[in-house]
């Protein structure tokens, strides 16, 4: 720029200041742009066109994150919160005070679930003690009773050898069987338990036991065969029952037990096929010996009505087996006769529609050698 471009209205020395900055301006020397890092010649023809394949020049590192100065780390910290006036700070304190101690607490107890915890391991080490209360009780009784049998009772044999002629002309006898499948010892039994009247058995099953008979219906359900306290209890006679009358009922009560031990395999029988196999129980006692042929099962309400002991007459007999018959299970009418005492085998049961249920087996008692 010269003073001619400045127009006609410019000159003489109005202007000398801007011609000296003009002057020195074009004096002053021009900064150079620094080197490409790549020649002239790998200039791309186009400034559209970038080689990502090239390596960019290195840049300058970066300096390291240098700590605050000591001054500024020992400075405590601005405080959060604003002084607060001391009248507001009396009100906050007044107002604490008379708000309850619950609602001061914001902390929640722990105690509550600590308290389940508590008794939910008590609850399960009491079901523990319980349930081993219960199995060591039945490992007594199975003991007891095996040693009992091993000790006491021999089984017989169910043939007898032929027995050798006396001639060659003479046939040969028929050899004679005993019916009675067990030989008891009564007099060791005897020793141990006077009430001990009679022995229950029925072949291929648990049932296997002695028979007690006492003054009272209450003593066997918590004793043992040996008159020792036992929740198993025994099989018992009704204190009324009197063998060998036939226009009675001998009766003979028995725990239903979680093991089938006892009488608990009575539930059994309701299954036919189950009678099948087992349709005969053997009674013994030290002078007579019964086969007990089983007739009929049913459920009914323990009460005396269900259970009487003596009947006035046959009839009398017969019209309380008709009544009852009719709520049979299964009914044998061929095997079931007036002939013979009725044997009663009675244990507890749960059935709905029933106050105190009982599961009831019945059987007449026929007189064996």
């Amino acid at each position: 720029m010269s003073r001619n471009d400045l127009g006609p209205q410019w000159g003489g020395d109005e202007l000398d200041w801007l011609n000296d900055f003009l002057d020195e301006k074009a004096a002053a020397p021009r900064p150079t742009a620094p080197e490409p890092a790549y020649s002239r010649e790998e200039t791309p023809a186009s400034s559209d066109f970038i080689d990502f394949e090239k390596e960019p020049a290195e840049e300058a590192p970066i300096p390291p994150r240098t700590k605050a100065p000591a001054e500024r780390r020992a400075a405590p910290k601005r405080a959060r919160t604003q002084a607060v006036p001391p009248a507001v700070a009396e009100r906050r304190r007044a107002e604490s005070a008379d708000r309850p101690a619950y609602r001061r607490r914001r902390r929640r107890s722990n105690a509550p679930m600590i308290a389940v915890i508590v008794i939910l391991v008590l609850g399960m080490a009491f079901s523990a003690w319980q349930l081993g209360k219960i199995l060591l009780n039945y490992h007594r009784d199975r003991t007891a009773y095996s040693d009992l049998i091993d000790s006491a009772v021999t089984v017989k044999p169910t043939t007898a050898p032929a027995p050798t002629p006396q001639t060659a002309d003479e046939p040969a006898p028929t050899p004679f069987v005993s019916e009675i499948p067990l030989e008891i010892d009564w007099n060791m039994l005897r020793s141990i338990n006077p009430d001990i009247v009679g022995w229950l058995y029925c072949p291929g099953t648990i049932i296997n036991y002695p028979v007690v008979q006492a003054s009272n219906n209450d003593f066997y359900l918590n004793h043992g065969f040996d008159r020792q306290s036992n929740t198993s209890g025994a099989l018992f006679v009704d204190m009324d029952s009197a063998l060998g009358v036939v226009q009675s009922n001998y009766i003979i009560y028995g725990h239903n037990m979680k093991d089938n031990s006892m009488f608990g395999t009575f539930k059994e029988y309701m299954d036919e096929r189950y009678l099948s196999e087992n349709p005969t129980m053997y009674y013994l006692t030290p002078n007579v010996c019964y086969r007990v042929d089983l007739f009929g099962l049913h459920i009914v309400e323990g009460t005396i009505d269900n259970y009487p002991v003596f009947f006035g007459s046959l009839t009398e007999y017969q019209s309380y087996i008709d009544r009852i018959s009719s709520g049979f299970y299964w009914f044998k009418r061929e095997l079931q006769s007036t002939d013979y005492q009725l044997m009663t085998l009675s244990t507890c049961t749960s059935a709905a529609g029933y106050s105190d249920a009982r599961l009831v087996l019945h059987g007449v008692m026929v007189p064996i050698q």
